[in-house]
């Protein structure tokens, strides 16, 4: 009888246990596109300080064909777009979102439009993958950011 009640709790707490592990990581899923998205939003305001909030201090980016950039402020640089460009649409699809543990990989797909010199507009895609973090404040930022153009 002793060995039934134990077998019937254990078995009880590991199903619950899985159960909660799939909530958390549903939640942490939606936080990341959440954060993903509200990246594209400021990159389509033109709002710099916003759009590096989702980077951590030590993210490294590789735009295909240049040398990667690493840390913040050389990032913020490269991000700091001139006048004569406006963003008008930015989006990320991912086509896999893997979660372990406090590190994610996300890769898919990007498309967007820029206006530039106030007359051309440009279509823009490409494939990207990236490296989320959850940091000590609980917010996912991208330590790792890779893109490609594909050709149109």
């Amino acid at each position: 009888m002793m060995k039934r009640i134990l077998f019937l709790v254990l078995t009880t707490s590991i199903i619950f246990s899985c159960q909660s592990t799939l909530q958390n990581t549903e939640q942490e899923r939606e936080a990341i596109l959440a954060a993903s998205k509200a990246f594209s939003q400021a990159y389509i305001d033109g709002n710099l300080q916003e759009q590096m909030s989702y980077y951590t201090d030590d993210i490294v980016i590789m735009s295909g064909g240049r040398e990667m950039i690493i840390g913040k402020e050389k990032v913020t640089n490269y991000w700091t777009l001139p006048a004569t460009v406006k963003v008008l649409e930015h989006a990320s699809t991912p086509v896999e979102l893997e979660i372990i543990g406090d590190i994610a990989k996300d890769y898919g797909y990007y498309e967007g439009k820029s206006l530039r010199n106030g007359t051309d507009t440009i279509s823009f895609r490409g494939q990207y993958l990236i490296t989320w973090r959850k940091e000590a404040d609980g917010q996912w930022r991208m330590s790792a950011d890779m893109w490609s153009t594909l050709n149109q």
